[in-house]
């Protein structure tokens, strides 16, 4: 957790749920993604000085020091007991903070031995949700800059429990500015602070599992005789 996502809000819808935290977008709003995999490219919010600025990056977070581009593979997510010690992220930890938006994500619960059933996870009542991010700047093979950015995770809430034993760790707008702004240990603070956000979620066909298919059907509940 968390392996994929989506986001199909505006920025309109972005700032607007973001508020008090001032954000600055692109002009155009982003194509919707239904089912965003790690490596790909997605949105982060980082701080500014107006507040706040999305940009671009890539999911799955590469430190400067980092070989190749392998590594990103296992550092989609952060686990927060140990993101203030792990080499790969404890930089970001302490400078380059992030929000990233998201609509959504899926889980996969284990049935049995053999079956795993996809969920939909997502803010009941909302557009979007921000999860806990970090982010870095580094160099790709051909000289350009690379950014890229991972998801933090925490023990999964009453909610989520049933379906899997960690989630995203996601942020109320009333934080989002320490989070950007303040230091590492008003972030751990926050962290361990923030209330459980108000998840809902649903079983989904598991045409999700292949990262191929992409389109609004995918987040659509499924009966319970279409689960298998």
């Amino acid at each position: 957790m968390c392996g994929r996502d989506t986001f199909k809000a505006s920025w309109a819808e972005v700032r607007a749920f973001s508020a008090p935290l001032q954000i600055e977008t692109p002009a155009e709003d982003p194509a919707p993604t239904w089912n965003r995999a790690p490596t790909q490219r997605g949105w982060a919010i980082v701080a500014s000085e107006a507040g706040g600025a999305a940009m671009e990056m890539r999911w799955g977070l590469l430190p400067p020091w980092a070989k190749d581009t392998k590594l990103a593979y296992s550092t989609i997510n952060a686990r927060l007991e140990s993101v203030a010690e792990k080499p790969a992220f404890r930089s970001a930890w302490k400078q380059r903070r992030a929000l990233i938006p998201s609509s959504g994500y899926y889980e996969w619960m284990q049935l049995d031995a053999k079956t795993k059933q996809p969920h939909f996870v997502h803010m009941d009542g909302a557009p979007v949700m921000f999860y806990a991010g970090l982010w870095e700047r580094r160099r790709d093979d051909a000289g350009n800059e690379l950014l890229t950015y991972s998801v933090v995770t925490r023990d999964a809430d009453q909610t989520v429990e049933t379906i899997h034993d960690r989630m995203p760790l996601i942020l109320p707008p009333t934080v989002f500015h320490d989070w950007l702004h303040g230091s590492a240990d008003d972030a751990m603070q926050i962290a361990h602070a923030v209330p459980s956000a108000p998840l809902v979620h649903h079983p989904v066909d598991r045409a999700v599992g292949n990262v191929r298919n992409n389109g609004p059907q995918l987040i659509e509940a499924v009966s319970s005789g279409g689960l298998f």
